[in-house]
């Protein structure tokens, strides 16, 4: 009996000291992701042996862990700020306590795109470069780029931080898609914009073309241009010196140019170096002077040889009081004052005037001047004589052809020509100019003869 007691004694102490099971800290499950610090749960410790002795907490990374004081098989969590780690302690008596597994609660700061430097403005193509992402919370998931301005994207399989590009010659856009852990929304870069803008091309000027001394109108016209006109030049020394005009339109206007000047037009693209079209010559006519002489004043009832002067066909307009309006020494005898433009068309067509005035005054005094006579002996007005004119008032009258040679001239008493010269010959039929001095009044005139 004593030796069973004995046995049995043997077998409690050897069952209390080797069956009792080792301390197991356990597993935890219900880690979980976050993206921002609006978040709670709780995490639940499995498979351990012993008992919970308390939970920890770690805030960098189980570096350092706080007691929380939790005795439970459950720890909850609620608005972490950061990622933040937990283990329990288990002790099965009388072995050393054990740790679980740990388990973190991951907060993600939400996805920052970042910014990319590179890009701007080119002329013709970018040349070869690294566009750059900086400032960027978050891993690249991809960068894209777009040649219609965002409306639709290319993706390019490139994670990094970094894009190498080649030579770009279209207006393109890139950015990058940025996500901060699983659980955060993606965010997008800024945009790099790479703008590329033709090379400058002037186009072309309107003809060259021949136009009339003093009366034209220009209009070149610039077409096929690639970019804005900054400003025409202008030159009158056959493109040795150029002047600067201020006009950004595709036209240019000019009137009556009395010179050949050359034109080019300015045009830049952008920030492309600025390109000049090739000239275009207007080439001016010599001009073809047109004089009409100086305006006259006579009596009502009188005539006067008008004496145009010029190159080409000439036209008197209006023609009331002329004897001809397509010469050049047209007999005048208006009832009126009168202006007389003189047009002479010469053998390019081009055109030239003049005006002169004829003023016509009443006159004060009843002198007759006749504008005809026919010296042809039929007894019939067959001499000029001025009527109604006394001596005394009167200086020699004088008649002279039209190249200004004198052909009579009287004496105080004779006022009267009977068609001859001084020397008694007869002169030929046309028209004479007169002068003659009544009442201390120069008086002018022109007559016929008609034989």
């Amino acid at each position: 009996m004593k030796l069973i007691r004995k046995f049995l004694l043997v077998f409690f102490i050897f069952h209390s000291v080797f069956v009792k099971a080792q301390s197991v800290g356990g597993t935890i499950s219900g880690a979980a992701s976050y993206c921002s610090s609006s978040n709670s749960g709780f995490l639940s410790l499995t498979g351990y042996v012993g008992t919970i002795v308390d939970w920890e907490v770690s805030n960098d990374g189980g570096i350092t862990w706080t007691n929380t004081g939790n005795i439970t098989s459950t720890q909850s969590y609620f608005n972490l700020i950061q990622t933040t780690c937990y283990r329990a302690i288990v002790q099965n008596l009388p072995f050393a306590p054990d740790t679980s597994l740990i388990a973190c609660i991951t907060v993600y700061s939400q996805s920052i795109g970042g910014i990319i430097t590179g890009g701007g403005v080119f002329c013709g193509g970018s040349g070869n470069g690294t566009l750059n992402l900086t400032g960027n919370t978050g891993n690249a998931l991809f960068w894209q780029y777009s040649i219609d301005g965002g409306i639709s994207w290319t993706i390019l399989s490139n994670t990094t931080t970094t894009l190498n590009y080649t030579n770009i010659n279209q207006n393109t856009i890139y950015s990058v898609v940025v996500q901060n852990g699983a659980s955060c929304p993606t965010d997008t870069s800024s945009q790099a914009s790479f703008v590329i803008n033709p090379i400058s091309n002037a186009g072309t000027l309107s003809g060259n073309d021949t136009v009339c001394y003093g009366v034209n109108t220009i209009t070149l016209n610039l077409t096929g241009a690639s970019g804005n006109v900054l400003f025409w030049l202008t030159s009158i020394d056959n493109g040795i010196t150029w002047n600067q005009v201020a006009n950004n339109d595709t036209s240019q206007i000019y009137t009556n140019l009395t010179q050949t000047t050359w034109y080019q037009a300015i045009v830049q693209n952008g920030t492309c170096e600025a390109d000049t079209s090739l000239a275009v010559v207007i080439s001016v006519l010599p001009e073809n002077p047109v004089n009409t002489g100086n305006d006259t004043t006579i009596l009502l009832g009188q005539s006067v040889l008008l004496n145009g002067i010029g190159n080409g066909t000439p036209l008197w307009t209006p023609s009331a009081g002329l004897d001809d309006a397509n010469i050049f020494t047209p007999l005048s005898t208006p009832s009126n004052s009168i202006s007389y433009l003189l047009s002479v068309s010469d053998s390019n067509s081009c055109i030239s005037s003049d005006i002169i005035q004829i003023f016509v005054i009443q006159p004060d005094y009843s002198v007759i001047m006749p504008n005809v006579f026919t010296p042809n002996n039929d007894g019939i007005n067959d001499f000029f004589e001025i009527k109604n004119i006394s001596n005394e008032n009167t200086v020699p009258l004088q008649i002279f052809d039209r190249w200004g040679l004198l052909m009579y001239s009287s004496d105080f008493k004779t006022v009267s020509w009977d068609g001859r010269t001084t020397s008694g010959m007869e002169v030929s039929a046309g028209v004479y100019y007169y002068t003659l001095t009544i009442d201390n009044k120069l008086v002018n005139g022109y007559l016929k003869l008609i034989r």
